[in-house]
């Protein structure tokens, strides 16, 4: 099938995109051609491949896939300006024969694919890789073993870090990984069709059952998620996962980063970043976009310049990156090699920062003292003052309104706005089981450009608990926009089985860069829930996704600071 670029141009989404490129296309036709890759025992993965009309060589852009052709946006695509672009259907997944598991099949198969197409009449001698998310792991997963035809890899919205993108001190991760097996379980004919299935993953009590009760047969991948949840763990140490934790300094290839302030993978690949050997890094560029996983905007006020530099669908920076490296050529702009392009919120900007980021934890330049007898963020540290109590009941959690860490909720919410980003927060008082603190104006302008790390004394009833944080900061008078949160549960602390014992906990934010301008306010909102972004803590000292019957508990804070 031959596609000519004025036709895909009437596609009003691809308009929007190619209208946006300051080149004009290499090729004014491509064909697109459906074939299949044998792997190495046999197996059969099947491609479907975008060739320029009238080209002899060209290098060759690949991506792995679970998701199906129909999930790609802009990929082939790319082949009208002077590409061939090849994705690739994962083991098991559309079209692509043997059986789907996640991560397992990806390093060997990875490889015998970039052979295959190294041997091609039609490959120059000069391959990259691309794709979001799970494609993006698909690239991890042999980075360190690439043939030397492959010169770059364009990582997006990916964390190699399996723990800490399913737990956060030691709570599950529960809208991203129980919606997303919702989505993608691999069972034929599930009990409820996905858009039933997500709610009642989400709500099932206990989660363990969950698999059998909603999707109709159990997942063993899945229940091995939910109920490993020390990070000392072999699953998140061996096999597949144990490859991707320890790989990121292995990598010799200039490297793409493709970051969101509001994925949940950002921490990871800022992480990743910081592990590079200084020589891969000084060759390679991250940019992070006031964006979710979707790569889209999620705030509830304008963000006006949020794809300057990237172009939407992040073509423009994609398009730069692979004519550099793939053909030697700059097309939009210079390549800005061991930098990070990190957009600050407040100032509607992109700000550079060279070499690594976020490191520097020990020497944070403000503090603020939680003052409970006045209910506010003091920069006077108070005295000895009563504590301030509430009752979580995990059967009634605090929602999540604006967060980091959902995923999946846009697949099923297509007409309503996502829970994820900058959302306006409900007003002081919303709840009895959300204490509310609030700073006075800022007396100047105030840059946070790091992680920002609470630390709190409390106590509780229970055994066991959660404590959850949210800062947000005022936009507009009197109305506050999430920024960061993070819980912990005591167990992770190490201060579980002290009932009614005051104890002292921390929360390190991730990384996050905003202008707090001269008059506007900090907000620090206190509870015991975050759902769905989180599993609801049950209060006992069982195994959370074991727990049938959560109890409620008191909880006591007793003051702390907020240091920025």
């Amino acid at each position: 099938m031959n596609i000519s670029f004025d036709e895909i141009k009437l596609t009003p989404y691809i308009k929007d995109i190619t209208d946006s490129i300051p080149i004009k296309p290499e090729f004014n036709e491509i064909e697109i051609k459906d074939f299949y890759i044998p792997m190495s025992d046999g197996i059969k993965l099947f491609c479907k491949g975008a060739f320029p009309v009238g080209m002899e060589k060209l290098p060759v852009i690949l991506t792995r896939t679970p998701y199906g052709m129909e999930s790609l946006r802009f990929f082939h695509e790319m082949a009208f300006y002077g590409y061939i672009c090849i994705a690739q259907s994962c083991r098991g997944c559309f079209g692509s024969e043997g059986k789907w598991e996640p991560g397992s099949n990806e390093r060997s198969d990875g490889i015998d694919t970039l052979n295959y197409i190294k041997t091609q009449p039609w490959c120059d001698g000069n391959i990259g890789l691309t794709g979001t998310s799970y494609l993006t792991m698909c690239q991890y997963l042999l980075s360190d073993i690439l043939p030397t035809e492959v010169k770059t890899l364009n990582f997006e919205v990916f964390s190699p870090y399996r723990y800490d993108l399913l737990y956060t001190n030691g709570m599950f991760h529960l809208e991203a990984y129980a919606g997303w097996t919702a989505y993608n379980s691999g069972i034929k004919k599930p009990k409820f069709p996905p858009s039933e299935a997500y709610d009642k993953m989400l709500n099932h009590i206990p989660q363990i059952t969950a698999d059998v009760d909603v999707l109709g047969k159990p997942i063993d991948w899945y229940r091995s998620w939910i109920s490993e949840s020390s990070r000392e763990n072999p699953i998140w140490n061996e096999g597949p996962y144990g490859v991707l934790k320890g790989i990121s300094q292995k990598i010799s290839v200039p490297l793409l980063f493709h970051a969101g302030w509001y994925d949940p993978h950002l921490s990871g690949m800022i992480n990743s970043w910081n592990s590079l050997n200084p020589q891969t890094r000084e060759k390679s560029y991250m940019i992070i976009t006031p964006t979710n996983h979707k790569q889209g905007l999620c705030a509830d006020f304008e963000t006006s310049k949020a794809f300057d530099i990237v172009g939407p669908r992040f073509v423009i920076s994609k398009l730069n990156w692979f004519g550099h490296h793939l053909k030697g050529q700059n097309y939009f702009q210079d390549v800005n090699e061991g930098c990070i392009d990190a957009y600050i919120y407040g100032m509607d900007k992109y700000i550079t920062f060279k070499n690594k980021f976020g490191t520097e934890t020990d020497n944070l330049k403000n503090k603020l003292y939680i003052d409970i007898s006045k209910m506010e963020l003091s920069e006077t540290e108070p005295r000895k003052q009563k504590p301030i109590s509430y009752t979580y009941n995990p059967l009634n959690p605090v929602k999540t309104c604006g967060s980091e860490f959902i995923l999946t909720d846009y697949i099923y919410h297509k007409h309503k706005k996502t829970a994820e980003g900058r959302r306006l927060q409900p007003a002081s008082g919303f709840r009895e089981d959300v204490v509310t603190l609030i700073s006075r104006p800022f007396e100047k302008d105030t840059l946070i450009e790091n992680k920002i790390i609470v630390k709190l004394t409390v106590s509780t009833s229970a055994p066991d608990t959660a404590f959850f944080v949210k800062v947000s900061t005022e936009e507009k008078l009197g109305q506050f926009y999430h920024l960061r949160g993070s819980i912990t549960s005591l167990s992770a602390e190490g201060q579980s089985g002290k009932p009614n014992t005051p104890v002292e906990i921390s929360f390190t934010l991730s990384h996050i860069c905003v202008l707090i301008k001269k008059g506007k306010r900090i907000r620090l909102d206190i509870t015991s829930s975050d759902f769905p972004a989180f599993n609801a803590h049950p209060n006992t000292i069982s195994p959370w996704a074991s727990e049938a019957n959560p109890i409620c508990a008191k909880q006591f804070i007793y003051g702390g600071t907020i240091c920025f």
